[in-house]
């Protein structure tokens, strides 16, 4: 039985509560950082709750061992180094109890959405497209969707072995700043394109068209530049992702 060990805060529905969303912080932030947007995203989607953890405090290499808030250690930026995979592994089982929490309370997995940025978008896309196939050899949950924001996929050499069942027919938007000098552009587009190639999600870019754009929030991932942009979240790509999460969780259930 999971049980939840990490602290979160909450912003609550405003209307009957049939969806929710977790929202995973970067290096060094804590689950206030996603405050500005969820407070921006929230009067669109009165039936989602808000569920923002604290990652533990550990030393990071890449900050001269300074302890932060971190999902797992980071050597550096250059994405090279052996990675932490313990360090990921244990946060995806702490994800794993707060999933696991909403759908005991009675949100189908189905309703559930987890959002991620930056390091947050690396351990959403190792939860929800692996989950609890990670670590239990089972088939993870089938959620309504993967968010991920200045990410890249984590365990590249090994990820298709842990992938779960369901992963083939997750909706995931994913959005990368073009201008992005911690998580570069090039390697967030290399990242989805290896859940493409090497996993077989398929995979869209959203500024190609129309077609693209009208198949955003179905199966696979839909993947977005935005010009000009830091490691940050611009009002284009938060407005994409309230579009993303309308779609993935649309407020059609009753409570």
């Amino acid at each position: 039985m999971s049980t939840v060990t990490l602290p979160f805060l909450v912003v609550q529905p405003t209307k009957a509560h049939t969806a929710t969303v977790i929202c995973v912080h970067g290096i060094g932030d804590d689950g206030r950082g996603w405050n500005p947007l969820t407070n921006e995203l929230a009067p669109a989607l009165p039936h989602v709750k808000w569920v923002l953890p604290h990652a533990p405090q550990r030393p990071v290499t890449v900050y001269n061992k300074e302890w932060l808030r971190a999902w797992f250690d980071m050597p550096s930026f250059s994405f090279t180094e052996t990675e932490d995979a313990p360090g990921m592994l244990d946060s995806v089982r702490k994800l794993d109890a707060l999933v696991k929490a909403e759908v005991d309370a009675g949100i189908p997995q189905e309703r559930i959405v987890l959002s991620g940025f930056s390091q947050g978008g690396a351990i959403v896309l190792l939860s929800g497209l692996g989950g609890r196939a990670v670590r239990e050899g089972g088939e993870g949950w089938k959620l309504a969707g993967v968010a991920v924001m200045s990410g890249w996929l984590p365990l590249r050499d090994r990820f298709k072995s842990l992938i779960s069942p369901h992963a083939l027919t997750m909706p995931v938007f994913w959005g990368h700043g073009t201008d992005d000098p911690l998580v570069r552009y090039s390697f967030g587009r290399k990242s989805a394109e290896i859940l493409k190639d090497q996993v077989g999600l398929a995979l869209r870019w959203g500024d190609k068209g129309e077609a693209e754009r009208a198949a955003f929030g179905s199966a696979g991932v839909s993947f977005f530049g935005y010009d000009g942009m830091l490691h940050a979240a611009c009002s284009k790509e938060r407005a994409d992702l309230k579009e993303f999460l309308k779609r993935v969780i649309p407020d059609n259930h009753s409570g």
